[in-house]
């Protein structure tokens, strides 16, 4: 008789008949079996009866009403108690995971995005995952693709377009443009057009960065100014506009309530939006905690003045 040792050869005793199997020989009975297994007596009985006979060994002898495990029995309970140990080890990690005490929240995010409402975000996902430890990084765009592509479990968030292979991208929020200026500069009414800069000394980014060349379209064929200042980021532009400098286009993310208390921020028209995305390598796929932070990351984003 040849063993048939394939994979899809059925084991000699089912996953139930293992568990019923240990919980005779540590309750020392059908009865205490059953009740630590919440199921009927004859259930147990049942399956201890397919047991031996699939097996063609007794398991168990009977002797006055009690079950003495054999010797056949004890080396397989040897084996069953090593497998049950295994078993609570994934379950304690499958436990880990979802609660959040296990793995590791890797943010890297654009400049903007990191100066107040990431750090909101991760006050929020802290408080519901506080074992779990994060990084986070703010980086401009030319530097945190190469982070998420290259780094492990990285999970980027961008305000600007990322085109590449081996990228994967999700829409979190759609935002308008803002044209901010030092206070009264603008007019009173709700939007402001660029032809309502004109005369303004304007700030601007340098053409080659992404800012620079949403504000470039933005202003589509029409004369964009020549700078008195130009920055590479959002965030200087807003500390120049808060000294008196210029006027600025920026994104909505660079502006906290104590800011816009202080400047005058108005919407575009015609409205130029940004796109929020979430980018990760699609090597690997998004974590339970990545996923459990983009939920929160996204109301926050939803919250934003404007949004």
């Amino acid at each position: 008789m040849t063993y048939d040792d394939s994979p899809q050869r059925r084991l000699t005793m089912s996953l139930r008949q293992i568990e019923v199997f240990r919980a005779i020989m540590i309750a020392g009975s059908i009865s205490e079996a059953a009740r630590m297994l919440f199921i009927a007596q004859p259930s147990v009985s049942r399956v201890l009866s397919v047991s031996e006979e699939r097996l063609g060994f007794l398991l168990f002898e009977r002797s006055r009403g009690r079950l003495y495990p054999t010797p056949e029995a004890r080396r397989i309970f040897e084996e069953v108690e090593s497998a049950y140990a295994g078993v609570q080890r994934v379950d304690e990690l499958v436990r880990a995971l979802v609660e959040g005490r296990s793995g590791k929240l890797n943010v890297v995010c654009s400049p903007s995005l990191g100066a107040h409402l990431v750090p909101r975000a991760i006050a929020v996902f802290n408080r519901r995952y506080p074992n779990l430890p994060i990084h986070f990084e703010p980086l401009t765009h030319n530097n945190l693709i190469p982070r998420v592509l290259f780094g492990k479990n990285y999970l980027g968030v961008s305000m600007f377009d990322v085109v590449h292979p081996n990228l994967a991208t999700e829409p979190l929020v759609k935002v308008p443009l803002m044209c901010v200026s030092p206070a009264g500069w603008l007019p009173a009414h709700k939007t402001v057009r660029l032809r309502d800069l004109q005369g303004r000394p304007w700030i601007d980014y340098g053409h080659d960065t992404p800012l620079g060349r949403v504000v470039g379209e933005a202003f589509g064929s029409e004369p964009r100014p020549a700078p008195i200042v130009e920055v590479r980021s959002a965030i200087s532009a807003c500390t120049l506009v808060q000294e008196g400098v210029g006027v600025a286009l920026v994104d909505p993310f660079c502006l906290d309530a104590a800011l816009r208390e202080r400047i005058d921020v108005r919407p575009l028209r015609p409205e130029k939006t940004l796109e929020v995305q979430a980018v990760y390598s699609r090597a690997e796929p998004l974590s339970h905690p990545a996923r459990a932070f983009l939920d929160v990351l996204r109301q926050v984003l939803e919250a934003v003045p404007g949004v």
